[in-house]
């Protein structure tokens, strides 16, 4: 896909803005990154699955950084449970993503982060504090972030969700957070790679072929000083927010965007 067919005024602007957002939400705010993905998607408009590939590249070097920041404050057991059900959810996805084309991709990613987020808000308002523990909820959400990452870099709704439901405080929400998103866009590399190659041998069209190329990588260079400067904004915010509101806020972000997803889709 050629590099100067994709770039136009309107694609650098939105993309740069995209760019700072996930910054911003890898270094202190993670409830924006669900609006800088849709973003990206809405400044290739067309080439919604290629913009939501480009985006994973992003997606890491801001993860570098959160890392860098939050590590020490990673909860190590969290992650190793949640492995199992997140790498099924991940092959899910790109079983899916063989399959999807543009058209249905926004409302697919919007459901299924609506839905999740409005499970968490319906079990804290009921209580169910067993359900939090529990194998199936953990696996489901494992699965669905697996899932919802792969059809558009979703799984931050997923993510907030269940970290919500396992009573992190801001750090450790912080820390976890960075070293899981970390290990899954690494993973999603690959997988992606993988998912184009297949699509393009299943005589699907360039626009919903491509995912991942060459030219992910070049906008990736073009957009990077976005993060940079993203991920100093983050830090900033991060210190702003008030401990006993930092995740509820993000909650509500998260389920903001995912319901502008769904409407939009259909709108």
């Amino acid at each position: 896909m050629p590099l100067e067919s994709l770039l136009t005024p309107i694609t650098l602007s939105v993309g740069f803005l995209a760019a700072i957002l996930i910054g911003v939400s890898k270094t202190g705010v993670p409830g924006v990154g669900l609006f800088s993905c849709l973003l990206m998607i809405s400044a290739f408009r067309g080439h919604e699955m290629f913009a939501s590939g480009a985006v994973v590249p992003l997606l890491i070097l801001g993860d570098l950084a959160a890392v860098k920041f939050y590590r020490k404050d990673c909860d190590p057991v969290l992650l190793k449970r949640l492995c199992p059900p997140v790498a099924t959810g991940l092959i899910l996805g790109g079983v899916v993503l063989c399959f999807m084309r543009n058209g249905q991709f926004k409302l697919t990613v919007g459901i299924l982060a609506t839905s999740i987020l409005a499970f968490e808000f319906v079990r804290k308002q009921l209580g169910w504090t067993k359900v939090s523990t529990s194998a199936p909820f953990r696996i489901g959400c494992g699965m669905l972030a697996g899932l919802t990452t792969v059809l558009g870099n979703a799984a931050g709704a997923v993510s907030a969700a269940y970290f919500s439901s396992q009573n992190l405080d801001k750090k450790s929400f912080m820390g976890t957070n960075a070293v899981f998103f970390f290990l899954v866009n690494v993973s999603k590399i690959p997988l992606m790679f993988a998912v184009t190659q297949i699509k393009t041998l299943l005589g699907y069209e360039a626009d919903d072929a491509q995912i991942m190329n060459a030219t992910t990588f070049m906008l990736t260079l073009i957009f990077a000083p976005g993060i940079v400067l993203g991920g100093y904004l983050g830090r900033k915010f991060y210190r702003m927010i008030p401990e006993k509101v930092f995740v509820p806020f993000i909650l509500v972000i998260n389920f903001i965007t995912a319901i502008y997803i769904v409407v939009s889709s259909v709108v």
